[in-house]
């Protein structure tokens, strides 16, 4: 590999493998971006504590939304003029004392940098980017890759009710949730999410415009475990609440990551210092 995807030379590969890897390495880049992923807003069925369905957004949901996209629009102003300080005070190539090289863009590439906002095909998802999509600033797209976890003939219950009338279900899944897989037409566990992921990871990983995915509790499991390099055991117990928007900033040389949770009193979002990934506490989810 040449200058970080520039070119890629590869030769006699053979299997599923090998030509994977070269594939991933081929959509690799470190253009400057930044990658926010959060759950949609607030739904009828959460107000509920019913899983799966295709719901609409609460009145709280819809505030959600418009809080959103009113922070992520004024960060994306904070993050253009950090990184036009950067490249005025920075030296190419780079300097002895440098701490990090610096990104190889000048002004006017950054000044043309869009921002993709990534949705699932459900309800909930699609409602929570409507103020997006009202923006010509943003280009937005539904993905049917980026659907919450199917749960099959569970699809509109409680986790009380499949402890209650499921009982060794229930059980089943607690035992191994990472391999479960629900029962049913379309059931899915874990391990269906991750797969149908896979392309949509290197997406994200080949894309240099920002990108901000408003998905689903399992897909940003599996997506938040990816970019912090948890393992794949660490991905169905991964806390991932309603109301926390979370940003990557790929580097050089590993990540730059923060956390914000949604206030909802001052609709505007905190950063939670110091931010390391925990299991949830919530019951069955």
């Amino acid at each position: 590999m040449i200058d970080v995807g520039k070119k890629l030379t590869h030769f006699g590969l053979e299997g599923f493998l090998s030509t994977g890897i070269a594939t991933y390495l081929a959509s690799f880049n470190l253009s400057p971006r930044q990658i926010w992923i959060t759950r949609h807003g607030q739904s009828i069925d959460n107000r509920l504590g019913k899983i799966g369905g295709n719901s609409e957004l609460t009145d709280r949901g819809h505030l959600y939304s418009h809080v959103l996209y009113n922070f992520i629009t004024h960060k994306r102003k904070d993050w253009l003029i950090e990184q036009k300080n950067r490249v005025a005070h920075s030296s190419f190539p780079p300097v002895p004392g440098d701490q990090s090289p610096p990104y190889p863009e000048i002004n006017e590439e950054l000044d043309e940098k869009n921002t993709c906002v990534w949705t699932s095909m459900l309800t909930r998802s699609i409602e929570t980017a409507q103020y997006f999509a009202a923006d010509d600033d943003y280009d937005v797209k539904n993905w049917e890759m980026l659907n919450e976890l199917n749960a099959g003939k569970f699809e509109g219950l409680t986790y009380e009710e499949i402890a209650r009338d499921h009982a060794d279900e229930y059980t089943k899944r607690q035992m191994d949730k990472l391999h479960y897989v629900y029962p049913g037409v379309g059931g899915e566990g874990y391990l269906q999410v991750i797969s149908r992921l896979r392309d949509m990871v290197r997406e994200i990983e080949r894309i240099k415009d920002h990108l901000v995915i408003i998905g689903h509790r399992s897909v940003c499991r599996v997506l938040m475990a990816y970019f912090m390099d948890l393992t794949r055991d660490d991905i169905a117990d991964l806390d991932m609440p309603l109301g926390v928007v979370y940003v990557i900033e790929p580097k050089p040389y590993g990540i730059e990551f923060h956390a914000y949770k949604y206030n909802e009193a001052e609709q505007w979002f905190d950063e939670i210092p110091n931010y390391k990934p925990q299991k949830t506490v919530d019951r069955g989810a």
